[in-house]
């Protein structure tokens, strides 16, 4: 079935915005080294940022962005109404802003604890790659799949050892990652089993947000990655647990401090555990030290337990594969209305 379109033009309008927008260059703290170094002298944690000098120009581009009425124009408008909430949250740096884009994006969501039990849990490795090494494994990693238009960099604006970037169809490793062989097997697993092959599946799809990402989509797609990976070694031992309270750090930074937060966590999990939480609940925002989140970090807990949860209900996991789509759309409507397009 041919779509309107004008559904093609707003998906288009909406694909140049994200081709403009770098989010983790504008979300991650610049000095992370220098904060940490104060931070532990006894000083309050304050973070400096790459500004997002085109945030209005990127507004008013969301802001023409006009989908005609149809079940596909309604997802194109909410990924629009997403994007343009990061964007709002990144210029303006306030926990109000962080607060309006982790409601909209369903952050806040509660999650049923999975019935199943978790995957066996791989053997500690305490070998430890070189950047090249990493670098070089991923781009074997693409190369087998024939991911051929996607590219490996390094990107020193990281918290994450990795982030898959797709509207620039970019793996961008952190220079600073600590990844043993065994650590590489799974995340070839999570970022090219799943993210970078979500979005290459998406992109042979009518609409280019399902390579790049539909509304509410994430937690599905964390929930998907930690499976894979799971199958192709293990997780670590703890997992669950980690996933868990990095989701109650998140909801307990709506109402503390970076300081308090870190001191509530530092016996539970030691300062570099403590350190890296924080940072990751925190980034972003102007001022660290005040209650605000940035809330992304849940949906590992909320995708891990909504995957687990359907799959053991006998849910297709395999269905999910035709891009960046959520547990909660109807793909096989879709499939069916000719509006998609099934896995070859």
């Amino acid at each position: 079935m041919i779509l309107p379109p004008a559904l093609h033009r707003a998906d288009e309008a909406l694909s140049a915005v994200q081709a403009r927008l770098e989010p983790s260059r504008f979300l991650n703290p610049v000095d992370e080294v220098e904060a940490r170094s104060r931070f532990l002298r006894g000083g309050p944690v304050q973070f400096t940022y790459h500004p997002l000098r085109n945030a209005d120009d990127l507004l008013r581009s969301c802001d023409s962005i006009r989908p005609p009425a149809h079940p596909l124009g309604e997802e194109v408008q909410a990924a629009a109404d997403d994007v343009r909430l990061g964007i709002v949250a990144l210029r303006d740096r306030t926990p109000e802003s962080f607060e309006a884009l982790a409601v909209a994006s369903g952050w806040w969501d509660q999650a049923e604890a999975p019935t199943s039990p978790p995957p066996p849990a791989r053997a500690p490795d305490p070998r430890v790659l070189l950047l090249p090494e990493i670098v070089s494994a991923f781009e074997r990693a693409l190369a087998e799949r024939r991911f051929t238009t996607w590219r490996v960099v390094t990107d020193p604006v990281m918290s994450a050892r990795v982030v898959v970037d797709s509207p620039r169809r970019l793996v961008r490793v952190n220079p600073r990652a600590v990844v043993s062989p065994t650590d590489m097997q799974a995340l070839v697993a999570h970022e090219i089993g799943v993210h970078v092959a979500r979005s290459e599946a998406g992109a042979r799809q009518p609409l280019r947000i399902f390579s790049t990402g539909l509304a509410r989509s994430l937690a599905t797609e964390e929930g998907l990655a930690l499976r894979a990976e799971g199958l192709a070694c293990g997780l670590p031992e703890g997992t669950a647990n980690r996933l868990a309270l990095l989701a109650a750090a998140a909801r307990r930074a709506r109402d503390q401090g970076f300081t308090g937060l870190y001191r509530g966590l530092e016996p539970l999990i030691g300062a570099e555990g403590a350190w890296t939480t924080c940072l990751r609940v925190k980034r972003g925002l102007r001022d660290p030290e005040l209650p605000g989140v940035y809330a992304k970090d849940r949906v590992y807990w909320l995708g891990w337990c909504a995957v687990t949860r359907f799959e053991s209900a006998g849910g297709d996991v395999g269905l999910l594969g035709v891009g960046k789509v959520g547990l909660h759309h109807p793909v096989a409507e879709w499939i069916a209305r000719g509006w998609l397009s099934p896995l070859e």
